[in-house]
């Protein structure tokens, strides 16, 4: 696709109102009911002689909700615009100045200087140098990478990624299954540098990925179904992968070729991805709709090869009547240069999205769910940029709050949060009332220490996304009693969105060796019964490594029983869970508080290039180094638990777990020095548990109390009364 583009990435959920049917103007101010969220952006682009000004098109962004953009060359009225609006922002560098980036360090400390140093303002995600770059030029982008890095980092601006965007004709030979992807033989010489420094630099590689254009360039043999998520089962075996659309093929290729060219911990952002509405082969505005669509509900839950949300950008905000190229190229449009969206209505029927088509462009789900891209799905705690929200009484109204959230789109993105909901009390609420604090609380994901069937039973039709435990893992250790465990535990909950099972939960001791081969057969069990979405993973705590700092150090305590487990969850695309707490850091340890509570604090880490404002962020890389260390730098991490109690020890108070909460919050969007990009973590815990055993702080992590009233007190701080807008109630969120 052409360079003049545009991305920006929202956030989706699932949102409801009393009637069947709603406008899509007043959708933010309806109920919502938790969904897993998913990160999806939308390109736009600026190839037309009848687009709207960049100021109404960031205002377009904010009133939908969407809370990025991506641009492929620096504009000054587009910079402007942003200014201020907390739109987090990927820059692109020209292909055609690749050349003298290459060469002249100062040329770039110059651009830096002006398109980023210029417009403080500017909320900077990303600086991609070069999109689809072809032909000799291809020899520039890895040493205008380096010059570029040099000079943010001389600038004091280290935390903005750098990467390039290649397309998947321009860099990735034509090897099928997607376990046998590589680079081209043409592309491997700079390529492969190029892949190892993004794994040196902890940035993605942005990849452009069209099911559409594989799928008119080999109609004989690619099913249309196959391209638009639509086919009822699996199309392609590849090993212990199964896949059912062509768009994980596609990006699991890629995945592929980077750990073939030995940078397997190199995530994927899929810079572009979207399908035309008209001017070609299958391109109608039913296509693209279903297309775009499927990606949205797609992206959250990754891929066979890798579990976990995917940052993804639709191609494009508008349609384009000056793109060169074939007709389709300016078809791609989710809304019309006047700004009106192609979208009528918005039906929800049978908790499925119903889109209705109008005009040129192109109709998505997008546009409803970026509605809800400033929500954040944890209660109690702080939205950062946002006090919490209360009533003209001045009582706290979460309810209230997160509906304000909806409509003020300066906060920051929603994040990939969860809250684990522990059980060991005797005055906790009924599961089902436990599910609707979930479900009224914009919570989209739960972790349940085991397959508790009244729970269960409460989360069936929901779609809250479901880690189960089981603690007894001898019940695996055949394949027979696996099986036995799937068809009691698993078949009689088929309405339950079960996301994970996690085979004990920080397992120790010679137990650890039963670990593996339960995984297998739990694994195995799963499949025969259908049930192979559903990855198998085993929680850990930090206690498995031997060294954790520097966090370049960290490595398993016991090779021989985690690095096996390790390659395991490689083989089936399955993350490790692990269980991070700086509170025990800084409890045993001596840790700096306000590093261990997401605070600013001159006590920083610096290790191999990189810089941890945060003992969380440092213990995660220190796991993801083990992982390297042990052959499988293609796992991901997810955070199974995280918490700070607010009662009962050192450094427990209900102010010092707000802060850590929040800054959590905050923070899981953008990863970690070694890993950018969103993060999947799970707050420990919904409920203050009175039963629990161990220290007195052990009963004191819930966000709520019993009753389901807030644990935390909340300071009003200034206040002051909010935009009056259509069908909102009137609530009051003083900024910080």
């Amino acid at each position: 696709m052409e360079v003049a583009r545009l991305s920006s990435m929202g956030f989706v959920g699932r949102c409801l109102s009393s009637s069947a049917s709603v406008s899509v103007s007043s959708l933010r101010t309806k109920e919502l009911r938790g969904r897993v969220v998913q990160s999806i952006g939308v390109c736009y682009g600026v190839n037309g002689n009848n687009l709207p000004s960049p100021s109404d098109v960031v205002k377009l962004y904010q009133s939908k909700g969407i809370d990025s953009m991506r641009i492929y060359f620096p504009r000054s009225d587009i910079l402007q615009a942003l200014t201020g609006s907390n739109i987090a922002l990927t820059m692109g560098v020209a292909n055609e100045n690749l050349s003298a980036f290459a060469s002249d360090p100062s040329a770039v400390a110059n651009w830096v200087k002006q398109n980023v140093q210029a417009y403080p303002g500017v909320n900077f995600r990303y600086i991609a140098v070069g999109n689809e770059v072809e032909s000799g030029n291809t020899q520039n982008v890895l040493p205008a990478m380096q010059n570029m890095n040099n000079a943010l980092s001389a600038a004091g601006l280290s935390n903005i990624k750098v990467s390039v965007s290649v397309s998947q004709k321009g860099v990735l030979a034509d090897r099928y299954p997607p376990s046998n992807g590589t680079f081209s033989p043409e592309a491997t010489s700079y390529m492969t540098p190029i892949a190892k420094y993004l794994a040196s630099t902890g940035a993605p590689l942005m990849a452009n990925v069209y099911p559409y254009f594989a799928y008119v360039d080999k109609q004989d043999q690619i099913d249309i179904k196959y391209a638009l998520f639509t086919s009822p089962g699996t199309v392609v075996q590849d090993g212990g992968n199964a896949y059912q659309n062509l768009f994980d093929a596609s990006v699991d290729t890629f995945y592929s070729a980077l750990e073939s060219a030995g940078a397997g911990s190199v995530p994927i952002v899929v810079s572009e991805s979207g399908w035309p509405s008209a001017g070609g082969t299958a391109a109608s505005a039913s296509n693209a709709q279903t297309y775009n669509q499927n990606l949205i509900k797609h992206v959250g839950q990754g891929t066979p090869k890798r579990a976990g949300r995917i940052e993804t950008y639709i191609f494009a905000m508008f349609n384009e009547n000056d793109k060169r190229g074939d007709e389709t190229e300016r078809h791609f449009g989710l809304f019309n240069p006047d700004q009106l969206h192609a979208i009528k209505e918005i039906d929800e029927e049978s908790n499925d999205y119903i889109v209705q088509m109008a005009g040129q462009g192109v109709a998505c789900a997008l546009a409803v769910a970026l509605f809800i891209g400033s929500l954040v799905s944890i209660p109690t705690v702080y939205t950062p940029g946002i006090k919490p929200c209360r009533t003209h009484t001045n009582t706290f109204d979460l309810h209230g709050c997160m509906r304000a959230l909806i409509v003020d789109q300066h906060s920051t993105a929603v994040r990939s949060i969860g809250v684990c909901n522990g059980i060991l009390g005797n005055n906790l609420p009924s599961p089902a009332d436990v599910v609707k604090l979930y479900q009224s609380n914009g919570i989209a994901a739960m972790r349940i220490y085991s397959p508790h069937a009244a729970t269960l039973r409460a989360l069936t039709g929901t779609d809250i996304a479901v880690i189960v435990d089981e603690p007894a893992i001898d019940q695996f250790l055949t394949l027979s009693a696996a099986s036995d465990w799937v068809q009691s535990n698993i078949k009689p909950y088929q309405g339950v969105n079960i996301r994970y099972i996690a085979v004990g939960n920080e397992v120790s001791g010679d137990a650890t060796r039963s670990i593996l081969p339960a995984m297998e057969n739990l694994t195995k069990a799963l499949s025969a019964a259908g049930f192979g979405k559903i990855k198998v993973s085993t929680a850990v705590k930090m206690d498995v490594l031997g060294t954790s700092s520097p966090p370049s150090g960290g490595e398993f305590s016991d090779a021989a029983v985690m690095a096996p487990i390790a390659k395991f969850l490689a083989s089936n695309g399955s993350p490790l869970l692990a269980n991070v707490y700086p509170y025990f850091a800084y409890k045993g340890g001596d840790v700096d508080l306000n590093f261990a509570l997401f605070q600013p604090t001159t006590a920083t880490v610096a290790d191999d290039g990189r810089t941890y404002s945060n003992m969380f962020a440092a213990m995660v890389d220190a796991m993801y180094s083990a992982l390297e260390k042990a052959g499988a730098p293609g796992v991901a991490v997810v955070v199974s638990e995280s918490g700070w109690p607010s009662a009962g020890g050192s450094g427990a108070s209900a102010d010092n777990a707000r802060r850590y909460n929040q800054g959590l919050i905050d923070h899981v969007g953008m990863g970690t020095p070694k890993r950018a990009g969103a993060m999947e973590a799970y707050i420990f815990a919904m409920f203050n548990e009175n039963q629990k055993d161990g220290d007195e702080t052990e009963r004191h992590y819930g966000l709520f109390n019993p009753d389901k009233s807030p644990a935390y007190p909340i300071n009003s701080g200034r206040r002051r009364r909010p935009e009056k807008r259509k069908e909102r109630e009137e609530v009051s969120c003083a900024p910080t």
